[in-house]
């Protein structure tokens, strides 16, 4: 009749072409599955720019005065942003612009760049390093591999085998950057002799000055000599740390001054800002991340490659930390694992209903629709991540469904006597409309995924995705390929379709008794059916164990957050990162412990912050097959182990994974004045801190440090020839210690050089009675005389 489909009809009739075709599609989609990207997180784009500014050694009050409130007017001149938050810490403040779906966000970073621009004229002079703007995204921002190198505690060794091996890991192509993590960079430290300085009343201001204009290398231009050009140069840059020592700073009674008479010159290491240890060695740890649309897997084994034990000094240890590529091929292996066990259950299942060679041809349905799905999504440049994998697991159960109904309608009418050809024909084109509309009822069930919002839904807009490519490859396959298949290759089956119903299959037999069964008595059974519905909805509400966006599942590690007030010392903090790493590591299944000091753990976007007084702790869980005992009762077990340690706040968790979630309740609270907002929160806090099921409860106001505020008398100050900003950066330099603007050259690497204060004399009340300030052409001046301290 004329509802037949028509293409159930072409594809038996010109079969030649639809055999081609599969060769073709098998080709095809073999090399489609061998170069699809395998990756851990999708490439997602996070619609949000950061913007970070540093400014060493300055209060967070300042930070805010000084810098975010000229950014912040700015930025609010952007359009199209969705909201606008900024942080302000000890030197540094965060910038976050949230903006909403589908935004370019390269475009959106160039737009942020150019409001920082205009305000930079507000922005405090001494201003070293540039704003830094940046996006995020999943896939090439969040690193898809980390090692620790552990070995002897010499610091500058360690250092030197990191950089080796980030120059090496950073050499193969589909790295974006390796970073070296807990190192402590070289400077040249000019640490001031107080008492001669005076003697000889040398002004800081003169001594930072001559340094740079003395580390400098001028070009003088060309000389034209006899017509040949020759290039006149002044190299002054210093070489060698000692080449400082021998300045002369000034002459005094016919005798110069050298710098090393009021200075010594170390050559040496900057203020330890990070430590790392793994397992109690100390330790190095590099991040490697990759750039858009590569293989992690393929990546990280070339990567294992350079970070080879055999190749390396015997006495290094390394400790592989993330591997994004075990969970991938984890991930893979299923899904294969699957593939064949699917299509062997399917053609054991219809082998008992229709014979060993019709089976194999719904079997084949499987492979089928997945190479095709393989190849549509290699030209849609979808890449094999975690999402994408589940769905692909999720969908070869319902790839069989189409064929087998095809299939089985053209075997039936074969053995009812039409030849092969117009079995196929008929066979196929009666059940088409209920194959395709199937279908579309699946398809349709998935797709409103597709408008799933926000960062979440991209990330799961995967799983629709692959859903309606691969049950629309299984469509096609049913409709096109498997009634090509039929017409040349269907066998009769022993069983008759015809009324004799001693031949039919047992299964039939007994299904139809059912089926009579249940048409005598209709009403009751729409009645139960019914009521049985209602009752499991009760059940659940009941039993139910309640709803939850991601599964809980055991986690494969534990990150441990310690706290204390701003301005602690990294001596401290390390000193209670060692108590919980003891309390810690006595428990079995733990492969390794990775505990660092002065870096908290990544957050919502890995940006752990960092400050000496932070401290973080990665325990890492041996594989589950490993494993003595559960690992969220061994969580809790650290919480009751590690107890309270006194001023520091502590947080244990679980290892984050899937994409990134905000804390399940976030309470926010604005207005004019912190101290007043700090008040409420902690109020909140006691408040609420008695409802079972809450941990870890915090509040992100950090107790500022304590502070000496040096109030300068500025008549005095005025009459003596000085004014705020000397005496302001006179102890700066003492305390924090000042950069001159030139670096110290060696190699392709460049040092700061620092001046300050000698360690013992920094680290004392005192020091600041006895601090004078010297002042050219005339005696120096006590500071305790240009006015007073306040604590």
């Amino acid at each position: 009749g004329n509802h037949e489909m028509i293409v159930t009809n072409y594809a038996s009739k010109f079969r030649t072409a639809v055999f081609v075709f599969m060769a073709v599609l098998v080709a095809m989609g073999i090399v489609a599955y061998r170069t699809l990207p395998r990756e851990g997180s999708p490439d997602i784009t996070i619609p949000k720019v950061f913007v970070t500014v540093i400014h060493p050694g300055t209060a967070p009050e300042e930070m805010e005065n000084l810098l975010v409130i000229p950014i912040e007017k700015r930025l609010n001149e952007l359009g199209s942003v969705k909201n606008i938050s900024a942080m302000a810490a000890d030197s540094v403040a965060v910038f976050v612009i949230e903006y909403h779906e589908g935004v370019a966000i390269d475009s959106a970073i160039q737009r942020v760049k150019d409001k920082i621009d205009l305000a930079r004229p507000d922005l405090p002079q001494d201003l070293l390093d540039e704003p830094v703007v940046e996006g995020l995204n999943f896939s090439t921002d969040i690193p898809i591999m980390r090692f620790a190198i552990s070995v002897d505690p010499d610091p500058s060794r360690l250092k030197s085998i990191a950089e080796f091996l980030q120059d090496e890991i950073e050499t193969v192509s589909g790295v974006r950057e390796a970073r070296i993590v807990g190192t402590r960079e070289r400077e040249i430290r000019l640490e001031f002799d107080l008492p001669r300085l005076v003697a000889y009343n040398i002004p800081l201001a003169d001594v930072i000055d001559l340094i740079a204009k003395e580390n400098v290398t001028i070009s003088a231009g060309m000389l034209e000599v006899d017509q040949n050009k020759v290039q006149v140069r002044v190299p002054g840059e210093f070489t060698l740390p000692s080449d400082l020592r021998d300045l002369v700073v000034l002459q005094r009674e016919n005798r110069p001054v050298y710098l090393r008479d009021i200075a010594t010159v170390t050559d040496t290491f900057k203020d330890l800002e990070t430590l790392s240890r793994i397992n109690d060695e100390t330790a190095v740890s590099i991040e490697v991340l990759k750039r858009a649309g590569e293989n992690s897997v393929q990546l990280i084994d070339k990567i294992k490659q350079y970070i080879d034990p055999d190749k390396l000094p015997q006495d290094i240890k390394i400790t592989i930390v993330q591997d994004d590529s075990k969970d991938i091929r984890d991930m893979l292996a299923e899904l294969e694992n699957n593939m064949v066990s699917g299509f062997i259950l399917v053609i054991v299942v219809l082998l008992i209903f229709m014979g060993k060679r019709n089976s194999l041809f719904v079997g084949m349905a499987i492979p089928f629709s997945m190479l095709l799905s393989f190849t549509i999504m290699s030209l849609m440049g979808i890449t094999m991540n975690m999402v994408v994998l589940f769905s692909l697991i999720l969908a070869v159960g319902m790839l069989v469904d189409n064929g087998i109904v095809i299939v089985e309608n053209i075997y039936r009418l074969h053995c009812e006597g039409l030849p092969r050809m117009e079995a196929a024909r008929r066979g196929a084109a009666e059940v088409a409309w209920p194959v395709a509309t199937s279908t579309l009822t699946t398809l349709a069930a998935f797709s409103p995924l597709l408008f799933w919002p926000d960062i979440i839904g991209e990330y799961m807009s995967y799983i629709p995705q692959t859903l309606i490519i691969t049950l629309t490859s299984s469509l096609f396959v049913a409709l096109v390929v498997n009634p090509a298949i039929c017409s040349v290759l269907i066998k009769k089956g022993r069983h008759n379709f015809d009324d004799n119903r001693t031949e039919l299959h047992p299964f039939i037999r007994g299904y139809e008794a059912i089926l009579r069964g249940a048409l005598k008595h209709r009403g009751t059974l729409v009645i139960l059916s019914l009521l049985v519905l209602v009752l499991s909805a009760q059940i659940y509400g009941r039993f139910g164990r309640g709803v939850q966006l991601f599964v809980e599942t055991e986690p494969r590690g534990a990150q441990i957050e310690i706290r204390y007030p701003e301005g602690t010392a990294i001596e401290k903090t390390d000193c209670a990162v060692r108590q919980v790493e003891a309390a810690v590591k006595e428990f079995d299944d733990i492969e390794f412990v990775l505990a660092s000091t002065g870096q908290g753990m990544g957050g919502e976007f890995m940006q752990g912050g960092s400050g000496t007084y932070l401290g973080s702790l990665y325990v890492r869980f041996v594989d589950e097959k490993d494993r003595t005992g559960n690992t969220t009762e061994l969580i809790q077990k650290f919480r009751d182990r590690i107890g309270k340690i006194p001023g520091a706040e502590i947080k244990v968790e679980k290892l984050q994974e899937g994409p990134p979630q905000q804390p399940p309740v976030n309470i926010e609270i604005s207005g004019e004045n912190f101290e007043q907002l700090n008040d409420i929160a902690n109020e909140i806090k006691r408040s609420i801190s008695h409802i079972p099921g809450l941990v870890d409860l915090r509040s992100d106001y950090e107790d500022a440090l304590p502070e000496l505020q040096f109030i300068v008398d500025r008549k005095r100050a005025g009459v003596l020839g000085l004014d705020t900003e000397t005496i302001g950066f006179f102890l700066r330099t003492a305390i924090y210690g000042t950069e001159s603007h030139r670096k110290f050259r060696a190699g392709e690497d460049e040092f700061d050089i620092t001046v300050r204060l000698p360690r013992p004399a920094r680290e004392q009340f005192g020091l600041l009675d006895e601090i004078y300030i010297p002042v050219s052409d005339s005696t120096p001046v006590p500071l305790s005389s240009l006015g007073e301290f306040k604590y």
